[in-house]
Order: C-alpha cells, then structure tokens, then sequence
C-alpha cells in the first residue's frame, strides 16, 4: 500500500452549505405548498372511472371472444373439410405442421440454452 496524502477538508463549511441548501429547499416546499392549491376529486368521480373502465373491458372481451369463436370455427370446420374431401392434403398438412413444431421448438430451445 501506498501512502497517500489527503487534504484536510473544510467540514463545518460543509455543514453550513448543506445546512443552508436544506433550509433554501424546505422553504421553497412550503411557499410551494401555499401557492398551489391541491384538488382532490370526489369519490364519485374515481367510482365512474371505474364503471366506464369495466364496461370498456368488459366490451374489448366479448369482441375478443367473439373473433376468437369465428376463427375457430374456420379453422375446425377447414380442418374437417380438407380431412374429408381432400385426406392426402389433410395428411401433408399435418406433415408440415408436426415438422414446423418440431423445428420450431428446437431453436426456441437451443437459444434458450445458448442465452440469445
């Protein structure tokens, strides 16, 4: 270790600044708290908030459900056609989709080993 020289400071100067900057902010809170007025809104106010949150949600989820139920049914009654009408597109399809899943997994779990 090294011998270091350090130069004395001036701490009861210091105190007095931060002593002095203390008061200059407190003061400046309190004119701060008197020249600027605080609104509270009444209950009723944060209660209709509230409802008109609720009805937006509630709104946002049956438009969600109901686009959910459409696609489905597309989907599921496609499935069945291709099944029944068209049995070796059916058969590709399902070739195609097992070897996405399966590609897709293995990179998802090879950048989760990697940590990228």
């Amino acid at each position: 270790m090294t011998n270091r020289k350090v130069l004395p400071l001036e701490h009861e100067h210091q105190d007095e600044n931060d002593l002095a900057a203390i008061k200059e902010i407190e003061d400046g809170l309190d004119l701060l708290e008197k020249n600027v007025p605080v609104y509270t809104p009444d209950l009723q106010f944060f209660e209709q908030l509230i409802t008109d949150q609720k009805q937006i949600m509630k709104k946002k989820l049956l438009r969600d459900l109901a686009i959910f139920i459409v696609v489905a049914l597309l989907v599921v009654s496609s499935v069945l056609f291709m099944l029944y009408q068209l049995p070796v597109a059916f058969f590709i399809l399902q070739g195609i989709v097992t070897v996405f899943i399966i590609a897709y997994s293995t990179v998802s779990f090879v950048k989760q080993v990697n940590g990228t």
